[in-house]
């Protein structure tokens, strides 16, 4: 091998490890760069997040305290529109229309879960629905909050009851048995109460309770 060819090897040579520890030079700034870059902050803690739109108006908060958390959403007046809330006693949903008036609430605990629809200016919910330990029951009231429908079901048997206006019970339906009240509570009739006698009659009158009403 003359000279010349030499000098070409070994230039031919020079140039690929020249090459090589380039590319080795442009691997280790990628990992270095890679490394120095932060990484994705995948968890946000805080007590309390606000919620806002592009105008800068409130229309909702995330918070969490020591008894309670949820998530609140306010109307375009902002008022509260929908809240949701966890407790260490209860949870529950509370759904109010456009304008803040509270419409349905939904809780529940460990014995008891309760559904109510409720009116504008109503004080207790115009229809109610309860499950509890003891069994389950749906109550309708009227415009002046006084019950008038009582629909339950419970070990003994299903009973449906009907009250006047004054909420005092007037009929009364169940498991076999049907029997209507007067104001005072004192039966005025049922197919039982027929087979009596007059002296049967007063003897159980005397031993009625006071009926008991639906009042609020």
């Amino acid at each position: 091998m003359t000279v010349e060819q030499r000098l070409d090897n070994l230039e031919r040579s020079n140039r690929n490890m020249r090459a090589g520890l380039l590319v080795c030079l442009l691997v280790a700034i990628a990992l270095f760069t890679a490394a120095a870059r932060p990484t994705a902050q995948k968890v946000l803690e805080a007590e309390k997040i606000i919620l806002r739109d592009s105008k800068g108006n409130e229309r909702g908060q995330l918070f969490a305290n020591e008894k309670s958390w949820g998530l609140v959403l306010f109307t375009e007046t902002g008022q509260q529109a929908l809240g949701l809330v966890a407790s260490t006693g209860v949870n529950g949903l509370v759904i109010s229309d456009q304008n803040g008036v509270g419409r349905q609430i939904f809780t529940s605990d460990r014995d008891q879960t309760t559904w109510g629809i409720f009116r504008p200016g109503s004080k207790l919910a115009q229809i109610e629905i309860t499950d509890k330990l003891a069994g389950a029951e749906v109550v309708v009231r009227d415009r002046s909050d006084v019950q008038r429908v009582e629909l339950a079901v419970t070990d003994k048997g299903p009973g449906l009851a009907l009250s006047d206006a004054k909420g005092t019970m007037r009929a009364v339906l169940s498991d076999g048995e049907i029997a209507s009240f007067s104001e005072d509570g004192k039966i005025n009739w049922s197919p039982e109460w027929e087979r009596l006698s007059p002296e049967e009659k007063q003897k159980l009158k005397n031993l009625l309770p006071k009926m008991p009403t639906g009042k609020p």
